[in-house]
């Protein structure tokens, strides 16, 4: 394991002064000895016990964002004011599930008199949940994101593995949830830490017996490679998996000429904010014909007025620029980008026009580009756009700006719905609202299980299993 290592401090372009070393290897023996009883009591606890943890966990996080706050901005280099949209969107999460929990139905009875029994079918916690930080956000995705609340609201003990480049962030969130715990007299297992730079801690806990799930957020290649560990144990868990996603954006041919400069506006500020670094930033925009050279001069113009921003941290930035160089290959296409002279990590948009035949031939440019990053198209008719979505992987979501969503024909809502799992009319995709109406996932490799969402109420059923008990009288 590492000896030692620092996070990134990306507005300033240097690495932080502060030095973190990894979890020991003697903590897993500790935590062996420990996560199970600590499971057994967790799991029994009612909802309303639970809720009062998660609303201790909000107190403390509370008082401690000045902290928080100073942690995030140095090792993220993400604004101030992004610091606010998220932490705003953690503490509304965890309040959202402390209320949700004890309204929900953990049990379904039925009485079958001709058969003398009685049904009650529980809804339990799964067991014990590995949680890996994700990069992009360090509070709404990370230590106390959306997965850990919903673990913990179903009643799961959690590994938390802190992501290396904002663990000065996740540990002081950390140590919010541990005061609630010994606040309360809980055991310290039902949370616990760990740090590390290497694939150690994450391959470690993936594999081990006690844990019973995992949920991540991150990249294509780092899922899959959970998905790989967990199905190769001697008995297999789900990977709840949240991965990349082109997100396509579609302008029909009924959308008003009038408007065309809107929507180009909305989609330039969707492409580059906070360069980009969104699971849900649109990649591929796919424009009627009668519309295209219109939109295309607007989105470069509204592109134009967009200013680049510091990635997270260099691996992001040296991955987005060797994605670019990738994309640049391909014969034919044509680049458009800002003239914003590079320093340090920004992000500098880029938009790559190319043609329906190029989107067929090329997988390349049907692959995500993390960052400020999009492919640009013509198509002529419905025909070529099934053509297109059945050659792209399964999507978080698909934007469509028309006239009248009601018309849209049976078979593209059809083609539409098999791609996506959220579907955005006049709008774009970045932004996704914490409610129960909500659907954060898509057919793989946007996620691993389109069933589940990510997000909102419903992303607790993720960690939680059905028993039945039947009672003979």
């Amino acid at each position: 394991m590492s000896k030692g290592f620092r996070t990134f401090q990306a507005a300033q372009n240097s690495w932080d002064n502060q030095l973190y070393f990894p979890t020991p290897p003697s903590f897993l023996k500790d935590w062996e000895s420990r996560i199970m009883p600590a499971q057994a009591q967790f799991g029994s606890m009612p909802p309303a016990q639970r809720a009062e943890l998660l609303l201790l966990i909000n107190t403390f996080i509370q008082t401690d964002k000045p902290n928080i706050q100073a942690l995030y901005t140095k090792e993220s280099g993400l604004s101030a004011a992004r610091f606010e949209t998220e932490f705003k969107r953690l503490s509304q999460t965890i309040l959202l599930f402390a209320e949700h929990i004890q309204k929900m139905p953990w049990e379904k009875h039925a009485e079958l008199t001709q058969e003398a029994k009685t049904l009650i079918k529980k809804r339990l916690p799964i067991g014990p949940v590995l949680v890996l930080g994700s990069s992009n956000f360090p509070l709404a995705y990370s230590t106390m994101g959306g997965d850990s609340v919903a673990a913990l609201a179903a009643g799961c003990c959690v590994v938390l593995k802190a992501h290396p480049m904002h663990v000065g962030t996740s540990i002081a969130v950390a140590n919010c949830v541990t005061r609630a715990l010994d606040t309360l007299g809980l055991p310290s297992a039902i949370f616990s830490h760990v740090i590390d730079n290497t694939y150690h801690w994450a391959s470690t806990f993936a594999q081990h017996a006690h844990i019973e799930a995992i949920g991540f957020t991150g990249s294509i290649k780092g899922g899959r490679a959970l998905m790989d560990l967990a199905a190769q144990r001697p008995a297999p868990i789900p990977v709840f998996a949240e991965m990349g996603s082109l997100n396509p954006v579609l302008i029909l041919a009924d959308y008003p000429a009038d408007l065309l400069a809107v929507a180009a506006e909305k989609l330039a500020s969707s492409i580059c904010t906070d360069a980009g670094q969104f699971c849900t930033k649109p990649g591929l925009l796919l424009v009627h014909e009668s519309h295209f050279e219109d939109f295309k001069k607007a989105l470069l113009s509204a592109l134009g007025q967009q200013a680049a921003v510091p990635m997270l941290h260099p691996d992001i930035y040296q991955k987005f620029e060797a994605r670019k160089r990738q994309v640049f290959q391909v014969k034919g296409v044509v680049q458009h980008q800002t003239t914003q002279h590079a320093q340090g990590l920004l992000g500098r948009w880029t938009l790559v026009q190319a043609n329906p035949t190029q989107l067929l031939q090329e997988p390349t440019l049907r692959e995500e580009v993390f960052g400020p990053f999009a492919v640009l198209s013509t198509f002529s008719t419905e025909a070529q756009l099934g053509e297109l979505f059945a050659a792209l992987g399964g999507q978080l979501t698909c934007s469509v700006f028309c006239a009248a969503p009601e018309q849209i024909s049976p078979a593209l809502q059809n083609t539409i719905n098999q791609k996506a799992g959220r579907v955005i009319l006049n709008g774009v995709p970045t932004g996704v609202s914490v409610d129960l109406a909500m659907h954060h996932g898509g057919p793989y490799p946007a996620s691993s299980d389109a069933r589940f969402s990510a997000v909102g109420p419903d992303s607790i059923l993720r960690f939680t299993k059905e028993v039945c008990w039947q009672f003979h009288h």
